[in-house]
């Protein structure tokens, strides 16, 4: 009877798993463009998928365990059996969203260095790969640098390089960035102003944050 009641558990939690829309975590990382890190973000997709079935399979032992123990029916087994499947889209989202966070502060620092370079007269495309060689501190912003250089040595724009970047990573602040550089570009402003403008906009809306 235990087994077949963990059994009965096991199904509704693969059923719930399987009904379930994908969140927004998945749809994000299968909406990389193809490169090497699209077969990295399928991987994520099968881990993240997996552990939904596992934590759904363990809710509904436990379950089974507290309906047994409790005599309460098998209202405890869906329950915790649709706890245990989304939880782990619930700390991936959560994951996914604290990365940002980092990457929009360490963006703060990238403004900053960029524009103490190229006030001292370097381009801003040199400046940014200057930068990606030497490394932020932010592993994250760091790996996103490293696209954008690898992107702009293949040949294709510096703003859209960047704006590719962001949009993979979700980087509001990277993506305003790639944003004012496109239009110091088609305007034909100089970049100082531009990032001047910037970093006061980045560190007003950090100092509103803390």
């Amino acid at each position: 009877m235990i087994l077949g009641s963990i059994s009965a558990g096991v199904a509704v939690a693969l059923a719930m798993c399987a009904a379930r829309r994908t969140s927004t975590v998945e749809r994000r990382l299968r909406a990389v463009l193809p490169s090497p890190a699209k077969g990295a973000s399928r991987v994520k997709g099968d881990q993240l998928g997996l552990a939904r079935i596992a934590f759904g399979s363990a809710g509904a032992i436990a379950g089974i365990a507290m309906a047994m123990a409790l005599g309460v029916g098998i209202l405890p087994v869906p329950a915790l059996a649709y706890a245990g499947a989304v939880a782990p889209s619930i700390v991936a989202d959560r994951r996914r969203a604290r990365d940002r966070r980092d990457i929009d502060r360490a963006v703060i620092t990238l403004v900053e260095w960029l524009h103490a370079l190229v006030a001292s007269g370097r381009p801003i495309e040199a400046a940014i790969v200057s930068i990606a060689q030497r490394g932020t501190g932010s592993g994250l912003l760091d790996a996103l640098l490293e696209q954008v250089t690898r992107d702009y040595t293949l040949g294709v724009p510096l703003a859209d390089a960047m704006a590719r970047a962001a949009r993979d990573a979700n980087a509001r602040a990277l993506a305003d960035l790639a944003a004012r550089l496109e239009r110091s570009r088609d305007l034909g402003r100089g970049a100082l102003p531009m990032l001047q403008d910037l970093l006061d906009e980045l560190r007003a809306a950090e100092r509103a944050r803390a």
